[in-house]
């Protein structure tokens, strides 16, 4: 009976998607044949961006780099990934991750002394989080 079920559900959600999409199709194909005047989209330039999470936990690339070399200048992407690493890891074994944006540099400042301590991070993992932090505040702080 349970496999039914599941069968059931299984074959309705896959004939809902297919339902939806054909409507997309009908729908995008009657807008086109419509007698209003039709206008050009421009073509999309490069891959499309996902947007980051609004917790600004992810994976730091050359935007994070360039934001937060002005104040750290020796830093480099892969410190900034280790320390990706590090809050993802070690932080994360004992709490959820923390909002980046909902604390100010010194509010992260006391957050990292006491953490880093707790955690038993060594002075090279301490800053490379801090970095990591620092830089992903960098990005949306120009925007």
């Amino acid at each position: 009976m349970k496999s039914i079920s599941l069968s059931s559900i299984i074959l309705t959600s896959i004939v809902l998607v297919a339902c939806t999409h054909h409507k997309k199709s009908v729908a995008s194909t009657q807008e086109s044949d419509s007698s209003s005047p039709q206008t050009a989209s421009a073509p999309m330039a490069g891959p499309v961006m996902a947007a980051k999470p609004a917790n600004g936990v992810y994976m730091p690339g050359d935007e994070e780099l360039n934001a937060i070399k002005p104040k750290y200048n020796d830093v480099n992407l892969e410190t900034l990934k280790r320390g990706y690493g590090i809050y993802q890891g070690q932080c994360r074994d004992c709490h959820e991750a923390k909002n980046i944006y909902q604390y100010t540099e010194m509010e992260w400042n006391q957050i990292m002394t006491d953490m880093a301590m707790r955690a038993h991070l060594d002075e090279a993992q301490k800053t490379a989080v801090w970095q990591y932090v620092m830089a992903v505040k960098a990005v949306k702080d120009k925007k």
